[in-house]
């Protein structure tokens, strides 16, 4: 085959093989927790939530990206949240519930 005789066209090949098998592996990875947990503060850009309220539990910060449903929170009240945080980037909302 004429594809195969020519070596910079088999390295650009195992080359864009290469960086598909990475895009994968970084695209399905990541971790999704979920939590329930009191919303103690809405921001413009993110949420700012509190787990374990009645121990002083932990405060974070979830994103909120185009791919998010949130209902509309009320503040102080307890929600499920679902967030979905990928390698090197903040947690993102997935979806939160009542």
């Amino acid at each position: 085959m004429l594809v195969t005789k020519n070596k910079n066209i088999i390295f650009i090949l195992k080359f864009v093989f290469f960086l598909l098998i990475i895009g994968c592996i970084y695209y399905f990875s990541g971790s999704h927790p979920s939590e329930n947990a009191k919303l103690i503060e809405v921001k413009e850009d993110y949420l700012v939530i509190q787990s374990n309220a009645s121990n002083g539990g932990k405060i974070k910060k979830l994103y909120i990206s185009s791919n998010s449903v949130i209902p509309p929170l009320v503040v102080g009240k307890e929600y499920y949240f679902v967030s979905d945080q990928r390698y090197f980037q903040r947690p993102y909302i997935r979806f939160v519930e009542d």
